[in-house]
């Protein structure tokens, strides 16, 4: 009588303890763990480049989910095509240590051209 009512006990215990780790969802925790070698990439670029690159916090679980399959070393690589690619569509020299330098009267920089995007996958 005693196996017959041990055998689901057991089953149910190990039914409880697994339901978190079968459901797929990935805690905070869990996704600045993943994070934390593109973290190390992003603030080597920020370095390199004098910018500051950032996840916000509630796109930490979307970048996860894009970068799935990844290495850092191709993110690296596609960040830098990224920027370098941003790059060409900034306006030079439109400021100068806050003061504006322009004679013309429109003051609102924009661009005349498409700007491609890369998506990330």
């Amino acid at each position: 009588m005693k196996k017959i009512l041990t055998i689901p006990l057991i089953c149910l215990l190990i039914t409880i303890c697994s339901n978190n780790t079968v459901n797929g969802k990935t805690n905070n925790a869990d996704v600045d763990f993943l994070l934390i070698p593109y973290n190390k990439i992003l603030t080597k670029l920020s370095d390199e480049y004098g910018i500051r690159m950032y996840v916000a916090e509630k796109n930490k679980e979307k970048l996860l989910n894009n970068i799935h399959g990844m290495t850092p070393k191709q993110f690296e690589k596609q960040l830098r095509k990224q920027y370098e690619e941003a790059l060409k569509y900034t306006q030079d020299s439109s400021y100068d240590k806050g003061e504006y330098k322009t004679s013309e009267s429109n003051y609102i920089p924009n661009s005349k051209t498409k700007i491609p995007a890369i998506p990330l996958k």
